[in-house]
Order: C-alpha cells, then structure tokens, then sequence
C-alpha cells in the first residue's frame, strides 16, 4: 500500500481505501465509503461509531497504514490508559509531560474501542480531552456508541455531559452502521480468527483439535504486567490458562497486554457461561477477548457453554455485543486439528 508523506500538508485518495477493499474482496458499503472520504479528504478530528462488525476498525487500520509510520500512532483505548497512568507519575502528575511523552512528535494519533462507562474514566477524561484538543495532532477515534451514549449510567451521565460536548465541537461524528457484520463472513485463515470455540471443551475434544492438556505438574506462575497469574502450561509459543486463574483473580487489560505480547497462541480453558461466572469475572473475560483480538493472538477456548449461550443473562459485562460479534468469528462445532 502506497504511504504518503504527512497528513497535515496533505489529503489521502479514495482510492487507498478502495483498493484496501478489493484486496480482501468487497465493495464499501455507504456508510463505509463516507466515513472513508472524511478520513482522506478531511483534516478535521473523527469520531466513527456504530455496531461491532461494521468495519470501523477496518477504516481506521486502512488509513493508519497509508500514512508515515514515525508520524503515526495507533493505540488501544485500555493500552493508552495504562501508558499515560504510568507517565503521569513517571513527570510528577504532570498530565502535559506525560502527553508530550507518549505523543510526541505525531500528527495522527488513532484511538481504538473509544468507550467510557466507569466514573473515575470519565473525571480523568474531563482533564485530558481539552489536553490532547489543544495539540497539533489529528486524532481519531472508533466506537460502539454515540458520543451522547458514553457514560450511560444516569447517576454520573450529567456530570461527563461536558466532555460529550466537547467531543460533539471537536470531532466529526460519523455513524458507520451498515447493514453487514463483516465479522459473520470470517474465513477463519489467521490470527483471532483462526481459533476455535470449543463446546463441550472436553479434554478428549480438545486431542481432536489437534492440542494437549498440560499434565498437572506443568502448571507454572509467570508474570504479566505488575503482578503475576497461574497457567497450565506457559512457552514461548503457546498459554493455556484457566478461566478461573485469569478472570476471577483481580488481573487488569495490562496483564492481559504483557500476556498477549509474549504468547502468540492461547488456549482459555472451561470458559462458564458469563452470567454465572459473576459480574467482576464476566467483565475480566469481555476485556480478555478485546485485548485477544486487537493483538490478533489465536486462541481457543474451552468452554462449558455453547457460544450463542454465553451472554443470556441480565447481569453481562459492558460491551458485550461487540464482545460476541468477535467470538463469532471462531470456527464452532465439531473441531478440526489446527496444529
């Protein structure tokens, strides 16, 4: 894919994003095409929201690539937060040190799964908004929900109405909300994509697909971020965990992170239904999986439920219909050896 120079002295072509298409054999949908001429042929701020699936992260990965690398950067919205936490209080809680840190020298910075539902995210947020405003720098941002649908609890929604507001000023809101889940077409060829929902996850079904249960004494703690968590088998290629030791221990998205960064292949064993696994474990996982797919790690998970059981209860993690509209894009059913 052909790069351009610097996206502030110039405009992307159309072209990038249809040929970006047409590589991986489809036509943009309506919404998609928009949503890609406000990209290219724009300098303003964007906000791009819309069901999981529609192909916001596809726009956004689509444009990063076409700029200068040196020039751009591309984050996860919980990998950013744990990056500017621990800058803040390398500079002394200087909230502009820290941003000159990490964005230095950009002219694109791209946010990924832009989302806010917990209070002291949302305070932190009302400093940073205007911070991050005030620079040079083109950002841009994908997201399951409207700007006015952030912060959806209505005991603090009032209070980050400010912030909506701001982001409302600043950024081109532009809904991508076609009528496919690309996600529902995955041929299953690489990466998260690649792995596997495993129902009953049974250590003879898991043989079948081609892995090994670890034998008992295998199991081993390693690290992962500022704490440590115990798998059933760690190597240089490959993490078999329990969903218990990963979810209903107090782990954050930056262990998940450090994990995911030294373990290119994951098996999560005896996955329960989220509704009765309890409201902290349920959301673990939920971030588990987003950290999973963003970094694109194969995974297969064994579970005690059927995928389209997973999430019935009322009790679910935030986010959950994007969670499921990227598990459905494992292979299900009868497992076939991926070794």
């Amino acid at each position: 894919m052909r790069r351009f120079s610097r996206v502030r002295d110039r405009h992307l072509p159309i072209d990038v994003f249809d040929s970006a298409a047409h590589e991986l054999g489809f036509e943009m949908d309506e919404e998609q095409r928009h949503a890609a001429h406000v990209l290219a042929a724009t300098d303003q701020d964007v906000y791009l929201w819309g069901p999981p699936g529609r192909g916001k992260t596809w726009l956004m990965s689509t444009y990063v690539a076409a700029l200068p690398p040196d020039r751009t950067r591309r984050l996860h919205f919980h990998e950013f937060f744990r990056d500017l936490h621990s800058a803040i209080r390398r500079h002394g809680n200087n909230l502009d040190a820290a941003l000159d840190e990490l964005l230095g020298g950009l002219d694109v910075v791209c946010f990924d799964e832009f989302h806010v539902h917990d209070p002291a995210d949302g305070r932190f947020l009302s400093r940073l908004l205007p911070a991050l405003f005030e620079r040079k720098i083109r950002v841009v941002v994908t997201s399951n929900h409207h700007p006015r649908a952030l912060m959806p609890n209505p005991l603090f929604h009032d209070d980050f109405l400010p912030s909506i507001e701001l982001i409302e000023r600043r950024l081109a809101v532009v809904g991508v909300d076609g009528p496919v889940d690309y996600r529902s077409r995955s041929e299953h060829r690489s990466g998260f994509a690649a792995g596997l929902w495993l129902h009953p996850g049974t250590a003879d079904r898991a043989r079948r697909a081609g892995l090994y249960p670890p034998e008992p004494n295998a199991r081993v703690v390693i690290p992962a971020g500022g704490r440590t968590v115990t798998a059933r088998r760690a190597s240089a290629d490959e993490l078999w965990i329990d969903f218990a030791d990963l979810c209903s221990t107090p782990t954050a998205p930056s262990d998940y992170l450090a994990l995911a960064r030294g373990h290119r292949r994951w098996v999560v064993d005896g996955v329960p239904d989220l509704g009765s696994a309890g409201r902290e474990p349920a959301q673990r996982f939920a971030n588990v999986v987003d950290v999973l797919y963003d970094r694109d790690v194969t995974t297969t998970f064994l579970a005690r439920t059927p995928l389209d059981r997973l999430a019935v209860d009322d009790a679910l993690p935030v986010e959950i219909e994007r969670i499921m509209s990227r598990l459905r894009e494992l292979r299900q059913g009868e497992p076939i050896a991926i070794r």
